[in-house]
Formats: C-alpha cells, structure tokens, sequence
C-alpha cells in the first residue's frame, strides 16, 4: 500500500458524484417505471419507496467515510470544509424525506445499511440537530430489527412477507454490521449479541464446506438447503463488510476492557474474518479486482463486489490485511468523472444476476467508502 497513490481531485469528484447521486435516488424514468411494473407482474423484486433502502444505504455510508478522512486527513485541501458542509446537508436533506414523505417508517431489514451511516455520522458530527436525526433514525431501525422475523435459530430472515424461511448474505452482512456498530455506540449488548448470532448461524448454515467461500444464502425450512450463486461477488462483500464491524467492535472493546459477548463467540468470528479476508484476497483477478462470482477470475470486474470487500478487508483491525493495490488501481481506472462504473446491475432473487454493467449506486457507495479508508 505505500506505494499507491489516490488522486485528491479524482477523489473529490468521487464525492461529488455520489452526493449528487443520493439527491437523485428517488427520481425514476417513465421508462424504469414500466420495467418495475412487469417485472412486479411476474413476481421479481422491484424498487421500493423507502428513502433508507440499501442503495441509499451504501451511498450515505460512502459519504459518512468520505467526511471522515475530509476532517482527519485532508482538512487542509482546499474545498474539503465545502464537501463536509454539503455531505451533511445532503444526507439531513435525504432523512427529512424520510421523516416528512415516508413517515419515518422502517419496512426493510435493508434499512440497516443506512443505519450503520446514521450512527458513524452520529459519532462524527457536533451538529446537534444532524446528530438527533441520526439517532432517531438508528433507535427507529434498532426497534425494526428487534420485532423482525426470524427462523427457528434466531436468524433475521430476508422478504419476510413473501418467504419465511430465506436467510440472504445481504441481510446478514447489513443487519450484523448495523447492530455492531450501535450496540458499540449506545452501548447495547444486546444489539452485539444478536450480531453475533446472525453470524454465526451463516458460517453453520451457509458457507461452502470445500472452499470456505459463502452462497448468497440458505433456508432452514423443512430439509436445511443452501441457496443462490457460491461466492457471488456482492454477498462476500456483505459478509465481509459485518464481520469487519464486528471485528472491530470487538477490538475496541478489548483494548478499553468492555464486556461484550461471550468471549469465544468473539474469538470464533475474529478468528473467521481473518481467514475468510486471506481467502477471498486469493481470488483477486490477474489485473486486480473481483468477478461478480469470486472464483471467476477471468470474468468482468464487478466494482461493487470490489468495493465491498475491499472495504472489508482494509480495516485497520484486520491484522492479515492482504495486498490488493492492483485492485484498488482496478477501482480508479472505473471511474469517470467521478461516476464509478462497470458494476453489475440489481440482483432479483437467488440466482438471477443479469450480467449488465454500469453505473449503480451500490458500486458508487462502495468504491467510496473503500477510497476512504487510504
């Protein structure tokens, strides 16, 4: 990493970009609208109102990053100040919508990624009126989670209202890594513990035995079964992306000598974030980067699936952190003009990935909290 060198004005064009793609989120074509309407005649997942939905989500977690290295790494680079100013205007813009249109409702586990954004600005700011809003926001998606369906082990399950039995990496990965991070910053070890236990039933119920590589998911209805796509690209950037925050939390907790979970539930996630880290660091294309499927390393570069796990992979508590400058180098050669491309299009279901490439806030999100961390 000491030799890789990320571009101040790329990067502020990164955040530009992404802060201008969060004010647009709601807006949808006449045409994606009629695309919504028959692909919801058939049954396929479509977009939803909900301004705190995941791709949202990954946009304000993206920024919340972004602000952070602004104010500790580069608060003497002409124009940051600016970019904090407009991120936190941006974001209280984008949770009066969702407080004043939407009702403040939460109706989606989804909800949790955006949580986990909620509760770092939470922490960031000193703005009392941005940080109220957060913490409304995260104690009304804590609640949400507390009252959410779960199967016969305690897991969260995932579209609730049209299958009780799925458990997805998506869910999983967002709803782990929120409880995580507002269990530390409200100290709630009841929120640590149901992280812990969302993890551990995947690394049960849904990994691959020979390759250690995790399905997009499983269901424990009636005969157990593991389901989707092994290693898609997206669901280890969500499962690395929980194990992470819990890793880190935990490592927080450690060194101020809080209690938190039983103490071998902690050593067995660490333990595997670690090794799952070292693992999915092995599949890095030749010219740096993921596949939407892990294992194809000679497959298209999925930047989404590239930004999430990286943004797994380089915490600073992740002591076997691996080398992934090509893959980062893969990452800014993806972007133009501050939009990140050449990532795939929406999932619907297990196992369907349309193999269509672009510009998707999950990609934008991702790539810029990962940029963030250098």
């Amino acid at each position: 990493m000491d030799g890789f060198q990320l571009d101040t004005k790329i990067y502020f064009e990164v955040i530009r970009q992404t802060t201008k793609d969060l004010k647009g989120i709601r807006d949808v074509s006449v045409k994606d609208r009629a695309k919504d309407f028959v692909k919801s005649a058939m049954g396929r997942s479509v977009r939803t109102k909900d301004p705190l939905f995941w791709p949202a989500g990954m946009l304000m977690l993206g920024l919340v990053e972004a602000r952070r290295s602004l104010i500790e790494k580069l608060a003497k680079e002409e124009g940051a100040d600016a970019l904090v100013e407009e991120i936190d205007s941006v974001i209280l813009k984008h949770l009066n919508v969702w407080k004043g249109k939407y009702g403040a409702k939460v109706d989606y586990i989804d909800d949790a990624l955006a949580g986990v954004a909620v509760v770092r600005l939470y922490k960031q700011s000193y703005d009392e009126k941005l940080r109220n809003a957060c913490k409304i926001t995260a104690d009304k998606i804590y609640a949400y989670l507390q009252n959410a369906a779960r199967d016969k082990t305690g897991t969260i399950v995932y579209n609730s209202d049209r299958d009780l039995g799925n458990v997805f990496a998506d869910g999983t990965g967002m709803v782990s890594m929120f409880l995580a991070a507002y269990g530390e910053a409200f100290e709630v070890k009841e929120a640590l513990d149901i992280s812990a236990l969302q993890l551990l039933n995947f690394k049960k119920y849904g990994m691959d035995s020979r390759t250690g590589l995790p399905y997009h998911g499983y269901s424990l209805e009636g005969t157990a079964v593991k389901k989707g796509v092994l290693s898609w690209g997206r669901a280890a950037g969500w499962l690395i992306m929980g194990l992470a925050e819990f890793a880190a939390v935990m490592e927080s907790y450690a060194l101020e000598g809080k209690t938190g979970p039983d103490l071998n539930v902690v050593s067995k996630l660490v333990t595997w974030y670690r090794e799952l880290s070292v693992n999915l660091a092995s599949y890095q294309k030749p010219d740096g980067g993921f596949a939407w499927q892990v294992q194809a390393v000679d497959g298209p570069l999925d930047t989404s699936a590239t930004g999430m796990i990286l943004y797994g992979l380089m915490r600073p508590e992740n002591h076997e952190a691996p080398e992934v400058e090509k893959s980062l180098t893969a990452l800014l050669e993806s972007i133009v003009d501050g939009k990140v491309e050449k990532t795939l299009s929406s999932c619907d279901d297990f196992g369907v990935h349309y193999q269509s490439y672009g510009h998707y806030p999950w990609g934008q999100g991702a790539v810029l909290a990962v940029l963030a961390t250098l």
